[in-house]
């Protein structure tokens, strides 16, 4: 009943309207009480615009309700959680990996349209956050391929773990809806529980661990997530995704900002030596596993 009301009010309001407005409002109005057929064919067309513009309407509050949380509401999120900015850029330093050429250790496949990182502890569904078809999509406000390394390498943990089908611009959606897009600093540091608990993986954090600690939970058929700071992989703040070791106990990753860094070993040393210093929401790693069910 509502709904009809309202629908009456808009289309009284229309009529009014072109009653004031149209130079020819006098037989406008005429037409309105004496030939009802074509004051329909004359208006139709100007109400059809109207409905348009009511839903116009709707997205622009929507829009607008976005903008608010964006300029308000993160920021006061922000003042709770510490971040470490992330945005996308070559590494401090180089030479750090060994390059791996032997495929029985890894390899960069594709299967079904999917690449996949063979090797580790799983098969990882790799993603880049600068692949062209998301690079330039919105992460909150900014784009995935500056700061979107958190959503992407969540999108290869909960893809890989779990089998559920998604990508970065599917993940970054929904990272930023739920709070954990951090405004031009890439993600807050929670966005790895929460992602986790939303998709149904189990997530520790790791604490204080040695070199032989983290060879030993990787080797078990963990992964972890890491929060790294300027070294190798990064001259910021960076996620990656730790997948497994080698025989030798030399570190495999996935890499969302390289697949040459994907595709090396690494000194287990030199990952504990180059995590990030802070501890804001369990940072800066985090093993998963899959939930066990009762």
């Amino acid at each position: 009943m509502k709904k009809v009301k309202k629908h009456k009010i808009r289309n009284t309001v229309t009529v009014l309207l072109l009653m004031v407005c149209c130079i020819g409002g006098a037989e406008l109005a005429v037409a309105y009480w004496l030939d009802r057929p074509v004051f329909d064919k004359l208006t139709k067309p100007v109400i059809q615009k109207a409905e348009q513009l009511w839903q116009r309407g709707g997205e622009v509050i929507a829009a607008g309700r976005f903008w608010l949380t964006d300029k308000f509401a993160q920021p006061a999120l922000m003042e709770q959680e510490t971040v470490d900015p992330q945005k996308a850029s070559e590494p401090m330093l180089s030479d750090g990996g060994e390059a791996i050429t032997d495929p029985s250790v890894t390899e960069l496949t594709i299967k079904d349209g999917q690449e996949l990182l063979t090797g580790g502890s799983i098969s990882v569904a790799y993603f880049a956050q600068s692949d062209s078809a998301w690079k330039d999509k919105s992460y909150g406000n900014d784009p995935i391929g500056s700061y979107g390394c958190g959503p992407t390498v969540m999108a290869m943990a909960v893809q890989s773990m779990t089998g559920t089908k998604t990508d970065p611009e599917k993940m970054a959606a929904w990272c930023a809806v739920h709070g954990y897009w951090a405004p031009q600093s890439g993600s807050y540091h929670s966005i790895v529980q929460g992602v986790a608990d939303a998709f149904g993986l189990e997530c520790d954090p790791a604490g204080t661990l040695s070199a032989d600690e983290l060879r030993l939970q990787l080797s078990g058929g963990r992964i972890a997530v890491a929060l790294m700071k300027a070294g190798h992989f990064t001259s910021g703040g960076h996620f990656i995704l730790l997948r497994g070791t080698t025989v030798e106990g030399k570190i495999l990753v996935a890499d969302p900002n390289s697949r040459a860094r994907s595709l090396a070993a690494w000194d287990a040393q030199t990952i504990i030596d180059e995590l990030s210093d802070s501890r804001s929401a369990g940072a800066p790693l985090w093993f998963l596993s899959k939930s066990v069910q009762d």
